[in-house]
C-alpha cells in the first residue's frame, strides 16, 4: 500500500514539472509575436510574482519563478541586454533574502558585467549593480570589500545626478554609516557633515531627513568623546523635531535618548536620567512597551544606574529590556548581545559569578549565531579560551578583525566594553595581532 502511494507521488511530481516546462515553452513562443512593450509587462509580471512568493515564505518557488524569468528576459532581449541584468540583479536579491549569499553574488557579477559593456562603467544602473554587490558583502561583514563599492557607487550618482538628489543623499550616508560603524569616524564626519549641509540648503528636504543626520553627525562625535561638539547638533534635532512633530513622537524621544547619553558622558547624570525617563515615557505611549527602543531606553537607564553602583535598579531594568527583546528580536542580534554582555558585567561586577556565567554562555549563544552570516567559525586568536581573544564591543563596533580590534589582555573574567580602540586600551586591551602586527 505504500509503495504505489509513493509511485504515485513521483508521477505528480513528474507531471507538475513537466507541466511547467510546456507552460515555459509556451510562453516563449508566444513572445516572438508580441510587441516589445508587452514583452516588457509579461517579464515584469513574473519578476513581480517571484518577489512576492519570496515575502510569501514560498522560497523555491520564488526562485524558480525568478529563474523563468530569466529565460524569458534572454529570448526576448538577448543574452548580453540590460534587461536581462535586471533581471538577474531579481534573482540576486531572492538568493540574499534567502540568506544564500554566494549564489547571490555570482547572480549580482554576471548583471554587473553585463551592464557595464553595454551601458559604460559610469551608467547609473552599474551603479545599482554595485549597490547591490556592497549590500550583500556587508551583510556578511566583508567591510573592506564593500567600501571601495559605495565609494565607486556615490562617485557615479553624484556625477550622473548631482550632489543633492535623495538617491546621492542615500549613497552618501549608506558609507558614512559603514565608516561609523567600523569605528572610522575621521572618514565618516565629512561625509555627515556634507549631506547636512546640502540639506539645510535644499528646501524640499524633509526634516525628518535633517533630524537623522543631525542625529547621526553627533553620535559620531559622541564615540570620538567631541561632546561639546555633539550635544549643540543634538539641541537643534530636538528643535526640529518638536516643531514638527511635538514632543510626544519617536524622533523627539531619539534626540532626547542620544542628548541624554552626551550628559551621561558628562558626568551630567540628574539630567541624563531626565531625558532617558523622557524618552522611555515617549517610546511607550506611542510605539507600545514591547517595542525594541523600549528595551533600548530601559537599557539606556540602566546603564547609567550602573555607572553610579546602583546595581539593582540597573539589573531590573536590564531583565526589563531582556524580556522585550526575547520577543521582538532574534537570538543573534547586536543589541541582544550588548544587552546580555551587560548583564555580564553587572554581576561580575559584583562578584555574583554564577549569574555571570549564565548570562555569558547566552551571550556566546548569541554571539556565535550574530557572527555566522559573516565567517564559518570564530576566530583563531585565543579561540580555545572562553573570554580572552572574544572582544564585547560596542552597538557600534562589531566585527573581531578590523583596523579598532582588540585583545583581551587581563583576567579571563574581565569583558570589556569599547566604543574605540583608544577606550579599550585605556580599559588593557592592546591592539590585535592579526589585524595590526
Amino acid at each position: 500500500m505504500i509503495k504505489p502511494i509513493t509511485i504515485f507521488g513521483n508521477h505528480a511530481i513528474l507531471l507538475v514539472i513537466h507541466t511547467t516546462k510546456v507552460a515555459l515553452l509556451i510562453t516563449l513562443v508566444i513572445l516572438s509575436t508580441l510587441p516589445a512593450y508587452a514583452r516588457e509587462d509579461l517579464l515584469t509580471d513574473m519578476e513581480t510574482k517571484a518577489l512576492v512568493l519570496n515575502k510569501q515564505g514560498q522560497y523555491s518557488e520564488a526562485v524558480n519563478t525568478a529563474k523563468e524569468s530569466l529565460k524569458v528576459a534572454e529570448e526576448a532581449f538577448g543574452s548580453d541586454h540590460p534587461r536581462l541584468a535586471k533581471s538577474m540583479s531579481i534573482l540576486g536579491l531572492i538568493y540574499f533574502s534567502q540568506g544564500k549569499y554566494s549564489d547571490a553574488e555570482s547572480i549580482y557579477m554576471q548583471a554587473l558585467k553585463i551592464d557595464e559593456k553595454a551601458l559604460g562603467k559610469d551608467h547609473p544602473d552599474v551603479a545599482t549593480d554595485l549597490d547591490n554587490l556592497a549590500l550583500l558583502y556587508q551583510a556578511q561583514g566583508k567591510h573592506t570589500e564593500c567600501i571601495p563599492l559605495y565609494k565607486r557607487v556615490l562617485e557615479i550618482r553624484e556625477k550622473a545626478f548631482g550632489l543633492n538628489k535623495l538617491i546621492v543623499t542615500t549613497s552618501r550616508n549608506r558609507l558614512g554609516s559603514l565608516y561609523y560603524s567600523q569605528g572610522m569616524y575621521e572618514e565618516a564626519i565629512p561625509l555627515f557633515k556634507r549631506t547636512l549641509e546640502i540639506q539645510e540648503k535644499t528646501p524640499e528636504t524633509e526634516q525628518d531627513s535633517i533630524v537623522a543626520t543631525l542625529n547621526i553627525l553627533a553620535l559620531t562625535y559622541h564615540a570620538q568623546g567631541k561632546y561639546t561638539e555633539a550635544e549643540p547638533l543634538l539641541k537643534t534635532a530636538l528643535a526640529i523635531s518638536e516643531k514638527t512633530h511635538g514632543q510626544f513622537h519617536p524622533e523627539y524621544a531619539t534626540s532626547l535618548n542620544n542628548l541624554a547619553g552626551i550628559y551621561k558622558a558628562l558626568g551630567k547624570y540628574a539630567r541624563s536620567l531626565q531625558l532617558y525617563k523622557q524618552a522611555l515615557v515617549i517610546r511607550e505611549r506611542t510605539l507600545g512597551p514591547d517595542h525594541s527602543d523600549v528595551a533600548a531606553s530601559l537599557s539606556n537607564m540602566a546603564t547609567l544606574y550602573f555607572s553610579q553602583g546602583r546595581y539593582d535598579e540597573a539589573e531590573r531594568l536590564y531583565k526589563r529590556a531582556l524580556v522585550i527583546n526575547e520577543k521582538v528580536l532574534k537570538p543573534g542580534h547586536p543589541d541582544m548581545a550588548t544587552l546580555l554582555n551587560n548583564l555580564v558585567v553587572l554581576y561580575n561586577t559584583q562578584g555574583k559569578h554564577s549569574e555571570a556565567k549564565h548570562y555569558h554562555e547566552r551571550l556566546m549563544s548569541a554571539w556565535d549565531s550574530a557572527l555566522k552570516p559573516e565567517s564559518n567559525s570564530l576566530p583563531a586568536t585565543q579561540a580555545e579560551k572562553p573570554y580572552s581573544g572574544r572582544v564585547y564591543a560596542s552597538k557600534h563596533s562589531r566585527s573581531f578583525h578590523r583596523r579598532n580590534c582588540v585583545d583581551l589582555t587581563d583576567k579571563s573574567e574581565d569583558i570589556i566594553e569599547f566604543l574605540s580602540r583608544e577606550h579599550a586600551i585605556q580599559d588593557g586591551a592592546t591592539p590585535c595581532q592579526t589585524c595590526n602586527p
